[in-house]
């Protein structure tokens, strides 16, 4: 199956309850993109939770794999030789499993479908002709041609009600992406702290062994003993910041808080010219080619955050 025909496939066995864009839509070609949209949320939702999985698992896998090659070589626990080829083990299974499951594309390209028919909802709603497939940014369009074509087969807006989208779209999204700001600031700031903690404990450590050094002690199994503790302390830090840098450093938390203010600025400049001007189609065109813009930055980003294996 391509990538089209899998969606729909997917969508069949899903047992998930839909979202909806808004309630109480009662035009069915209204109706019809909700649907599709809360297919694609759904399993979006779905797949990123499986990508997340895997990448905690990849991260934990290699963390262990590196801790017991550094107890290994410091610590002569020869015995967990075999503790590092069960990890590796382990990497390439769950690599196997990431393949074979797809969840990363999926959750990327199932995203950007459903914010792609959020945006053709809403112009559906305000009454507005332009479909939402001429306006998708040129890298879907190359990259996820699958998305233009669902797109073009929703029936054209020939005429209907025009409808305020200023609470359903703007106000509404400008909330959910205040949440999911304060969401990923808290992420951010976790990754943080570790970051910090890691940062001080090896920075003690190398003063111990500097200081260890100096003093000139004797020259002994003491000495090596004290040696090797102070190379697994650091050996362990390196080892934490790998499980960190695997597992945040895939989320690209910078990357999305700048993607949330800046559709946070956008909504707020939005309802701000609306309160002012009305809402006008060539505000709401200029709304939508924002959101697809957005839509197309993140996804270019968050396709280099695939679940590879780190040693």
């Amino acid at each position: 199956m391509n990538e089209k025909e899998t969606f729909f496939c997917d969508r069949e066995e899903c047992r998930v309850p839909p979202t909806h864009i808004m309630d109480g839509a009662e035009d069915p070609l209204l109706q019809e993109t909700d649907g599709l949209f809360g297919a694609a949320d759904v399993l979006s939702v779905k797949n990123a939770e499986k990508h997340r999985r895997i990448l905690l698992a990849l991260s934990a896998a290699g963390t262990l794999l590196t801790l017991a090659f550094l107890l290994y070589d410091e610590a002569e626990w020869h015995g967990l030789i075999l503790a590092c080829g069960v990890m590796i083990l382990c990497l390439v299974l769950i690599r196997r499993v990431s393949l074979r499951l797809d969840c990363h594309r999926k959750y990327l390209q199932y995203r950007v479908l459903a914010e792609s028919l959020r945006v053709q909802f809403f112009l559906f709603l305000a009454g507005i002709k332009t479909r939402a497939a001429d306006i998708l940014p040129w890298t879907i369009r190359k990259g996820v041609p699958w998305i233009e074509e669902v797109l073009r087969e929703l029936p054209a807006r020939e005429s209907g009600e025009k409808k305020s989208v200023l609470d359903c779209w703007i106000r509404d999204q400008k909330r959910y992406h205040e949440r999911a700001l304060e969401k990923t600031l808290s992420q951010d700031k976790k990754d943080g702290r570790i970051a910090k903690a890691v940062l001080a404990v090896t920075i003690a450590a190398y003063a111990a062994a500097l200081i260890f050094e100096l003093t000139a002690l004797r020259r002994g199994e003491s000495a090596d003993t004290v040696r090797a503790a102070l190379k697994i302390v650091l050996g362990t830090m390196s080892a934490v910041t790998l499980f960190t840098g695997s597992y945040y450093g895939k989320m690209s938390l910078s990357n999305v808080i700048d993607d949330h203010k800046r559709m946070i600025s956008l909504y707020e400049t939005a309802e701000e010219s609306i309160l002012r001007d009305g809402e006008s189609e060539e505000l709401l065109l200029f709304l939508a080619r924002e959101c697809l813009n957005e839509n197309s930055t993140w996804y270019a980003y968050q396709s280099k955050n695939k679940p590879d294996m780190v040693i």
